[in-house]
C-alpha cells in the first residue's frame, strides 16, 4: 500500500510546555550517512486483542483505542505492526467454518485468550492507522487451523495491506517481502519461535530456530541481491525483562548474515536493545517491542514502544543511520483499555513506564524533543512491495 496523503504536525511535549523549542529533528545516530535522504520506519508489537478489546473495538471502533499512535504511525513512511491471531471470518477453532456472526465477540468465530480470531475490520483498522505492514509468523498464527491462515491472508490482500511472515498453503515459507524505495531495495524477512503446540501441516509459518539454516540463507541471498534487510523475528520468554540466549545468539548470526536492523516481538513486555558490528556497518537489535495493545495491566506489559528507525543510502546499499523510541502505554478505565504515550507529570503509572523504559533503553526516548510543524514522510514515497 502506498500512502497518499501525509499527516503533519507530530510533536514531543516537554513537561514545562512554556520552555518547549521548536527544534529540528535530531535522531540518536547509529551510522554516520552523508547522503541526506531519509526513509523512517515505525515499528510497534504485538496487536493482541483481549476480550475487552474486541467488545470495545467492534462497538466504538479500534481507532478509540489505538488512536493516540496514529500521528507516529501515518508520518512514518513505512509503519509495521505483528498481527497476533488470524483474522479469518467464519472459522472456528481448528479451522471448521460456520456462517459468520459479523463483527461482534461471540467467543465461538471471534474469541480472545487462548485461541484468538478477529473480525477482518481490524485489517482495515489498522490500515486506516497508517500501518503498511503486518507480520504473521507468530505463535497464534494457527489459531483457526490452515484454513483460517489462508482465509487471514485473503483478508489482508483485500484491504490493500502487505504482509510477511506466514504464507498461504501450497507456498514456500522463505518469502521475503520486497521493497522498492528511494533509498534503494529493502527485504523483510519474518519468523517464529512456534506455533502453541499446533502441526504446521501445510508448512505455512517459518521458525526461527528450526529454520535456522534457511532463514540466513535467505538474509544473505537477499544481500546478495542488494537489498537491505530487516528482521522480525517472533522470540524470547514471555514477560522477560532480558532476551534470553537463544535471541542473542540468533541475533549475532543474522547481523553476519548482513541484516541492517532486528525488531522483535513476543515476550510482551520492552527488552534492551543492542548494537552489534555487521558486514557493512553498526545493526541495531531491538529485542522486543513490548506489546502494541492488550489487555494485560502490570506495568511491565502495559508499557512498550514504538520504534523509530531512520534508514539511509550509501555505497553498500541501505543502513540504518537512526533509532529512537516513542513510549507507548495501556491505560485501564474500569474494563476499558486504551493506548495512551505517556509524558512526565501524567501520573504515577506513567512516570514507572517511563522509567522502566529509560532504565531498559537508556539515551533513545524521543519524547523530549519537540518538532516544527513539517512532515517527516519523505516527499518521495515507498513505490512497490513484491514477494
Amino acid at each position: 500500500m502506498n500512502k497518499l496523503a501525509l499527516l503533519i504536525g507530530m510533536f514531543w511535549a516537554s513537561a514545562a510546555p512554556a520552555q518547549q523549542v521548536c527544534a529540528r529533528w535530531t535522531m540518536p545516530e547509529i551510522n554516520a550517512c552523508s547522503d541526506q535522504t531519509r526513509l523512517s520506519l515505525a515499528i510497534v508489537g504485538d496487536v493482541l486483542l483481549h476480550r475487552p478489546l474486541q467488545w470495545r473495538g467492534y462497538a466504538r471502533g479500534f481507532e478509540t483505542i489505538w488512536g493516540a499512535a496514529i500521528p507516529y504511525l501515518s508520518a512514518a513512511d513505512i509503519a509495521i505492526a505483528n498481527l497476533e491471531g488470524p483474522t479469518a471470518a467464519g472459522y472456528l477453532p481448528g479451522g471448521r467454518q460456520m456462517a459468520d456472526p459479523g463483527p461482534v465477540l461471540d467467543d465461538a468465530v471471534y474469541s480472545g485468550y487462548p485461541s484468538f480470531n478477529y473480525h477482518p475490520v481490524v485489517v482495515e483498522a489498522l490500515r486506516e492507522a497508517g500501518v503498511d505492514i503486518v507480520t504473521t509468523a507468530n505463535n497464534h498464527a494457527l489459531d483457526r487451523g490452515s484454513a483460517g491462515l489462508d482465509a487471514t491472508l485473503a483478508a489482508l490482500g483485500a484491504s490493500d495491506m502487505q504482509s510477511v511472515g506466514a504464507v498461504r498453503s501450497g507456498q514456500t515459507r522463505f518469502a521475503p517481502l520486497r521493497v522498492r524505495s528511494h533509498i534503494g531495495a529493502l527485504s523483510f524477512i519474518s519468523c517464529t519461535f512456534g506455533t502453541n503446540g499446533i502441526v504446521d501441516r501445510s508448512q505455512q509459518v517459518p521458525l526461527c530456530y528450526e529454520d535456522r539454516a534457511q532463514i540466513l540463507q535467505l538474509v544473505e541471498d537477499e544481500v546478495q541481491r542488494g537489498a537491505g534487510v530487516l528482521v522480525l523475528p517472533h522470540w524470547g520468554r514471555e514477560y522477560e525483562l532480558q532476551p534470553d540466549a537463544q535471541q542473542r545468539r540468533f541475533a549475532r548470526d543474522l547481523v553476519e548474515a548482513g541484516a541492517l536492523a532486528i525488531v522483535g516481538t513476543h515476550p510482551h513486555v520492552p527488552q534492551p536493545w543492542d548494537i552489534m558490528q555487521g558486514p557493512s556497518g553498526e545493526v541495531p537489535i531491538i529485542f522486543s517491542t513490548g506489546n502494541f495493545v492488550a489487555a494485560q495491566p502490570p506495568i511491565e506489559r502495559a508499557t512498550s514502544i514504538l520504534a523509530w528507525l531512520e534508514l539511509c543510502s550509501n555505497a553498500n546499499g541501505p543502513r540504518v543511520t537512526g533509532a529512537g523510541y516513542v513510549p507507548l502505554q495501556m491505560e485501564f478505565d474500569g474494563n476499558d483499555p486504551s493506548l495512551t504515550v505517556p509524558r512526565p507529570g501524567m501520573g504515577a503509572r506513567a512516570e514507572a513506564g517511563l522509567a522502566l523504559l529509560a532504565r531498559l533503553i537508556p539515551g533513545r526516548d524521543l519524547t523530549a524533543l519537540t518538532e516544527c510543524r513539517q512532515s517527516r514522510r519523505s516527499t518521495v514515497p515507498v513505490n512497490a512491495y513484491e514477494r
